[in-house]
């Protein structure tokens, strides 16, 4: 990476942290009493570790150095066993009350974190699924996994981890230094001189180790978009032999991320021994000095133990700021990450002032259209077509000409840069956008199923799903010996992208569920593209039983598909060149008819032969 990229990214990255806590701000107001309970628990235990040596320093002192009680103590046994006794009992109810308040805090704030992630993981999904095709198109799914996953686990430890224990350590640290100063203000000078360093420290290395975090879940990202990308792929990647490149690929990325969690781990592993010297160094020296003291009689063995316990108290804290100094530092990078998905906005927008429609009569008009990707140039340009409710409109042309586009701007899951898209008259835009797409069922090219059984990816989109009214669907499409045939019928369980069934039983349940939606306008996107010869007949046949009646919208290479639609539009290079019922097209000797020609004689219908 150039260094001219690293300070843009870096600069992006410092502009993200102020917005990056704001944002994760809201998320704390519903458990703010939980997280409160939680951290007013982390409190009482730094206060009880305040006083958790004093018993100790008493039994040497008062038990077996005969010194007097401190007056607050005055009320225990006289005697050295009574004393030893009661002292013993304080030391281990201290301990307790300690243990309970760690357990209280860690489980409230804990709680109060699981919720906070959930909640962001929600939402971060829920954006993710609002954004249109364009965004999804030009990401990596594997990194936007990381994100959902990854990344808000890392926010998880920032705010279970790093808020009580940094709060706890801040409390116990500045109330150590008081005792100190109140109890010797000499040696409490000495000890204090520990804490710029551990600040230089601290400044010094946590902004190296974010930098390397950050970098690290930045490549991490990467290496989950290839992994994803090849094993989603993995029928094509075996069969051109393409394992050792891709392999190739993810190590390539998965050296980058090893590289930038290394130097973290490189800092870090730095930064934790000096502490560690710097502890050391200042108890020792403070020890030297209080022995002095005791042996000239200005201070008791029992004030050095103190002194001793709260350096090593000191030292406890400062360390655990070393080691979190890593989830910190991943946490906050990767809240960053989190917050520059949630301000990517992309969505298609929802109208202002949305018009609700029940039920369209499926009219649709492209008028003037036109459609370009950001930096791919025009894909669509100045496209109008008028189709009439209840008709079959067919769209044919060489691939890449613009045929799939205009199918997915009709449903808004693109809009338009150039012109308009109607329904009934009416501009998609302005209408509410649930009401339009209610109106529309697709069937692609490639069917999506989902894990669950076949009824229940037929009735997928429903706000109530049955069973039955799958099965209904089903017999009215003329697919339902198509699933009676499986083992286990409808109740067949479907794996993973639907890879336990055939492509063209996939098929049949997009054309069900199509079925299902009752929908007034169908859009089929090569419908029978790949399939063997006998179920392309029977979905053929179920083609035409499902558009009866609905405005239909068709894209197909296989012009005997298309022949007997009422209007057939052929694009090339994102124009309309020709337009007209088959009849009129085939005669006319130009693309559609050199077409026709081709698939008449069952040779393919690709641009190259098209054009020959």
């Amino acid at each position: 990476m150039s260094a001219s990229v690293r300070r843009r990214r870096g600069r992006t990255d410092a502009a993200t942290q102020p917005r990056a806590i704001l944002r994760f701000a809201s998320y704390l107001r519903p458990v703010s009493g939980l997280l409160a309970a939680g951290l007013l628990a982390s409190l009482l235990q730094a206060v009880l570790q305040w006083v958790a040596p004093w018993p100790l320093k008493m039994i040497f002192d008062s038990v077996l150095a005969h010194h007097p009680m401190p007056a607050l103590f005055r009320w225990m046994p006289t005697g050295p066993q009574g004393r030893l006794w009661a002292l013993t009992v304080l030391t281990i109810g201290v301990a307790v009350a300690l243990g309970a308040a760690s357990y209280v805090s860690n489980r409230w704030v804990a709680q109060a974190g699981q919720r906070v992630v959930s909640s962001i993981r929600a939402d971060l999904f829920g954006h993710l699924q609002r954004q249109s095709l364009s965004f999804h198109q030009r990401r990596q799914t594997g990194d936007l996994m990381s994100r959902l996953n990854g990344d808000t686990q890392d926010i998880q430890s920032l705010t279970v981890d790093v808020l009580p224990t940094v709060l706890n350590n801040a409390v116990t640290v500045a109330g150590f230094v008081v005792i100190m100063l109140i109890v010797n203000v000499f040696l409490g000078a000495v000890s204090l001189v520990m804490i710029p360093v551990m600040f230089w420290l601290v400044r010094r290395y946590m902004a190296r180790i974010k930098d390397a975090q950050r970098h690290a879940l930045r490549a991490q990202g990467e290496s989950a978009g290839v992994a994803q990308e090849v094993l989603s792929s993995l029928l094509v990647v075996q069969a051109f032999g393409g394992e050792e490149r891709e392999t190739a690929r993810f190590g390539e990325a998965n050296t980058r991320q090893l590289d930038a969690s290394l130097q973290a781990v490189v800092l870090q592993s730095a930064f934790t021994p000096l502490v560690a010297v710097t502890m050391a160094a200042t108890t020792s020296i403070v020890v030297f000095l209080g022995a002095e003291s005791v042996l000239s009689g200005h201070l008791t063995p029992g004030d050095v133990l103190v002194f001793s316990a709260y350096l090593r108290g000191m030292y406890t804290p400062v360390r655990q700021l070393a080691k979190l100094g890593g989830v910190a530092a991943r946490g906050q990078a990767a809240a960053e990450r989190v917050v520059e998905m949630l301000e990517a906005d992309e969505a298609v927008p929802q109208p202002v002032h949305p018009r609700r429609v029940r039920r369209a009569s499926g009219r649709l008009t492209l008028d003037e259209v036109g459609f370009s990707y950001p930096g791919r140039g025009e894909i669509l340009r100045g496209v109008s077509l008028e189709m009439p409710a209840g008709t079959k409109q067919a769209l044919v042309g060489h691939s890449g000409s613009g045929k799939t586009t205009i199918l997915r701007l009709i449903p808004r899951l693109l809009d338009p840069t150039e012109g308009a898209v109607l329904l009934d008259g009416i501009d998609t835009r302005r209408i509410h956008l649930s009401d339009l797409r209610r109106q529309i069922a697709l069937v692609p090219q490639e069917p999506y199923v989902f894990r669950g059984t076949v009824w229940e990816n037929i009735a997928y989109g429903q706000g109530s799903p049955s069973r039955a009214a799958a099965v209904a669907a089903a017999r009215a499409a003329g697919v339902h010996d198509v699933f009676t045939r499986l083992p286990g019928g409808y109740d067949a369980a479907v794996a993973e992208r639907g890879a336990s069934l055939s492509g063209g039983q996939r098929q049949c349940i997009a054309l069900a569920r199509a079925v299902l939606r009752d929908a007034p306008i169908l859009i089929l996107d090569e419908p029978t593209a790949g399939l063997d010869v006998e179920i392309e007949s029977v979905l053929m046949d179920a083609l035409d039983r499902v558009a009866a009646g609905r405005t239909t919208v068709m894209v197909s290479h296989q012009l005997s598909a298309v022949r007997d639609a009422h209007q057939i539009a052929v694009l090339e290079g994102g124009r309309i060149t020709e337009r007209g019922t088959h009849r009129q097209l085939a005669g006319t000797g130009r693309t559609y008819a050199r077409l026709d020609a081709l698939s008449s004689r069952g040779e393919p219908t690709s641009a190259a032969a098209a054009s020959a």
